[in-house]
């Protein structure tokens, strides 16, 4: 068996192998039925030419000759219908030029396999066959060129139509129609035609398999590669070979005339060989790139598209920048007809148009405003998160959501959407519309956009984090505008990060000199609370400072501060709101004078009785006095009641100076001063009623402002109060503290072991006249209050919680640096 015969066996294999495959792949379809008869045709015409050539001596020759011409036939009527039904059709074509090509070719067919009207006889001379043809041989010509020619308006006008994969098959088509198929026919039909020779039919049944792959090809893969892309690579290939091999022939044919006697001739071209082969890839390349640029300009380069687009895409942070960017990208690569960019709402109910671009003149884009999540459409993309390309509806293995997806993007208009995943959550997808040249998305489109995609995924989520962060800063920023309270933040390395207005118009200094400056430069007392909080990562609450301006103003103050740390717990800095005072503060002392003033007509009436009753006695003994007058006993008896009374009236008016407000100014101190005079004034007596007092201060206590004397007077009515509560034996305890919870000031606690205040009294006992004692004046705790109201500090009363007795409170603010005047 000799090569040639070899070859067409392993021709008729193929080509049946080919017949079965696409037969059995979709069974139902007329395209792949015609297909199948059509390479079974070809199997059987090459099977024929063959056996004519190897047995034109024998009439079995001429009889297998006969069957390759009715084959012939068959085959150019198999493609007719192949290409008429393509790509999908499942019904046989119903058109008259059709029919009537049918008939001709059953005839045609039965003709040449059972007279010799169209095969007359076969004959070797010189080694070549010469075949003889009958009458009806032009018949038979003119049938398969109109066939031929049929099939190929056929092919043009769907071609024309086509978009998409079913153009990318129908190039395939085409090319694998035009140069096979025009070969078969030059060399067994108008070869013998015009010259009367076979000596090429045997070359026919090879042109025609590489017919018969190439449609395989266009039928069973949708998406391979682009038919440019073949035919570059084919020709950048070819060129690439013959440049390299006429440069190693040179090299050889200059060193061989260099050195025409030289013992290493066989070395010499192996190392100019090697040479050639290392700088073969360079030499494709850029034959490849001079052949893009001046055959394909329409091309473009995937690597440098996807760096340019990355470069700028991670500099982007507004939204709206990015996406018009990636429109761009997409718009000049693959050139679609339109694209679209949908996002997930907030509320992830759906996905919202953010972009909508047409590049088609006079066509708008129609995309909807909202694409619901529950569509198929999105259901598909967030459950596979892969592409989908409407071109895969005319698979028959689609399950039904998978086609319900395909058809809602036929329904937008559109040829391929791209998820935009992050963080394995799906936050939108890009819609991209058919290429404007009708060209389908080829495999290294798909590559394309999908990297795009990715990119786009990551780049659009951070634009929209960016959004947000400007968003929420705006609202802070407006927020701190409008705040009355200041604020101050600090990072943990002790710089000033804001600085609001308020804060400028309290503190009397400017934003832009602090900002980014050492928490040191904040008024001291401002400075210290957020230093603490810093340090030790305690909020301080409501703790009152004074802030003295540049021109001696000083402005009282609330302060409360508050870390602020990460997910781990590490402290980043602190923030510090503070509150003018000024208002609240005139706001009490509006209070009290109110409090006074109505509160002057119980002490008018409490003076008048208490001065009326003392007066009663005197105006007795003093209407008697005339006639009883030399009465010894009267006159001794008037006397001692008279300055009895005159010194219980001098009493209360002595008492009645000290609820007036003092004429010193207040000044620091500290509180344990006053305490322990008072308590070395009263320390006979307390000795006398074996009344044990018990100091407990602690070790740090801030100083206070308040005026000596004063405070004296108050501790002393304070302790007094206590004593004459208790019976001998008892246990005065003085408790002198800070206090606490984050608030600057002191603490003083009186606490005795008396009987207490009886239930529903205790809001009371501060009103002038008020006593609970027999022989009280109601004057001591409220002279306290009084007292208390000129140093800023609150008192209150209430039983002991854990055993016998009462206990008095005292709230003192603590002393801040104040200006030399209120210093004194």
């Amino acid at each position: 068996m000799d090569a040639s015969t070899l070859v067409l066996i392993t021709v008729v294999a193929l080509t049946v192998w080919l017949a079965s495959f696409v037969y059995l792949k979709y069974p139902s379809r007329w395209a792949n039925r015609s297909f199948s008869i059509f390479s079974l045709a070809v199997a059987g015409w090459t099977a024929g030419t063959w056996a004519a050539n190897y047995f034109a001596q024998a009439q079995i020759g001429l009889v297998l000759g006969r069957v390759a011409f009715s084959m012939g036939v068959l085959m150019a009527y198999a493609l007719l219908i192949f290409f008429h039904v393509f790509p999908a059709s499942s019904t046989f074509p119903q058109r008259i030029p059709i029919k009537i090509f049918g008939v001709l070719a059953a005839v045609l067919a039965l003709i040449s396999m059972a007279t010799p009207w169209i095969l007359t006889a076969l004959t070797i001379d010189d080694g070549n066959l010469r075949v003889k043809y009958g009458p009806l041989y032009l018949l038979f010509a003119v049938y398969i060129l109109g066939c031929v020619g049929y099939t190929f308006s056929i092919i043009l006008h769907k071609i024309r139509l086509a978009r998409g994969v079913e153009r990318l098959q129908l190039n395939y088509l085409f090319a694998g129609l035009i140069v096979p198929g025009v070969l078969a026919t030059v060399t067994n039909l108008l070869i013998p035609l015009a010259f009367g020779t076979s000596r090429f039919s045997q070359y026919g049944p090879l042109f025609s398999f590489l017919m018969v792959a190439m449609i395989a090809h266009a039928i069973i893969r949708h998406r391979l590669m682009d038919i440019r892309v073949v035919i570059r690579k084919s020709v950048v290939y070819v060129v690439a070979f013959v440049v390299a091999g006429t440069i190693l022939t040179g090299l050889i044919v200059g060193s061989n005339l260099l050195f025409p006697e030289s013992g290493w001739r066989l070395s010499r071209e192996i190392v100019l060989g090697l040479l050639v082969a290392v700088l073969f890839h360079p030499l494709k390349s850029r034959i490849q790139h001079a052949f893009d640029r001046y055959l394909y300009r329409g091309s473009y380069n995937y690597q440098r598209t996807i760096r340019e687009a990355s470069r700028v895409m991670t500099t982007m942070l507004d939204l709206r920048a990015l996406l018009d960017h990636v429109s761009d990208v997409i718009g000049r690569t693959v050139r679609p007809e339109l694209f679209g960019v949908y996002l997930r709402d907030r509320d992830g109910a759906g996905y919202r148009r953010t972009l909508s671009q047409s590049f088609v003149e006079g066509r708008p884009a129609e995309e909807p405003e909202t694409i619901a999540g529950d569509s198929a459409l999105a259901t598909l993309m967030q459950g596979e998160r892969g592409n989908l390309l409407r071109d895969d509806l005319r698979r028959g293995d689609l399950d039904p959501q998978t086609r319900a997806a395909l058809e809602e993007l036929g329904t937008l208009k559109v040829d391929l959407a791209l998820p935009l995943v992050k963080e394995d959550q799906l936050t939108g997808f890009l819609l991209v519309g058919a290429k404007r040249s009708g060209d389908p998305y080829f495999s290294e489109d798909l590559d394309l956009l999908s990297t795009l995609a990715s990119q786009a995924a990551i780049a659009v989520t951070n634009a929209q984090l960016y959004a947000e962060v400007v968003l929420v800063n705006e609202y802070v920023e407006n927020i701190l505008k409008t705040m009355e309270s200041g604020v101050i933040a600090v990072s943990v390395e002790g710089k000033v990060t804001l600085f609001n207005s308020a804060a400028e118009r309290m503190a009397g200094l400017e934003a832009a000199s602090l900002r980014a400056g050492p928490v040191e430069r904040l008024p001291g007392a401002l400075a210290d609370l957020i230093q603490a909080t810093l340090g030790d990562g305690v909020p301080r609450l409501q703790v009152e400072r004074t802030l003295a301006s540049a021109d001696r103003r000083v402005t009282p103050v609330v302060c409360s501060t508050s870390p602020f740390s990460d997910a781990q717990g590490r402290i980043l800095g602190a923030v510090l709101v503070f509150s003018d005072l000024t208002r609240l503060k005139e706001l009490e002392d509006e209070r009290r004078r109110a409090a006074r003033l109505a509160s002057f007509q119980s002490l008018a009436s409490g003076i008048a009785h208490e001065i009326k009753n003392p007066l009663v006695a005197i105006r007795a003994f003093a209407q008697l006095l005339p006639r009883k007058f030399g009465d010894e006993d009267f006159r001794e008896n008037f006397s001692r009641v008279a300055v009895r009374e005159i010194d219980r009236i001098n009493d209360l008016v002595e008492r009645l100076r000290t609820l007036s407000t003092p004429s010193k100014p207040l000044q620091p101190l500290d509180l344990r001063g006053p305490i322990e005079e008072t308590l070395e004034l009263l320390r006979v007596r307390l000795e006398d009623r074996r009344i044990s007092v018990e100091r407990i201060y602690d070790e740090q206590l801030p100083g206070t402002l308040g005026e000596p004397s004063q405070l004296k007077q108050l501790f002393l009515n304070l302790f007094l109060n206590a004593l004459e509560a208790m019976e001998p034996g008892g246990t005065l305890t003085i408790r002198l503290k800070g206090r606490g919870n984050g608030e600057a000031g002191l603490l003083v606690e009186v606490v005795d072991t008396g009987c207490g205040i009886p239930e529903g009294l205790p809001e009371k006992v501060f009103d002038a006249f008020f006593s609970t004692k027999p022989q009280g004046t109601g004057l001591g705790l409220a002279i306290c209050r009084g007292i208390a109201d000129v140093h800023r500090a609150t008192i209150r009363v209430e039983n002991n919680p854990t055993g016998r007795g009462a206990v008095i409170s005292l709230a003192f603010p603590a002393a801040v640096e104040m200006p030399a005047e209120v210093r004194g």
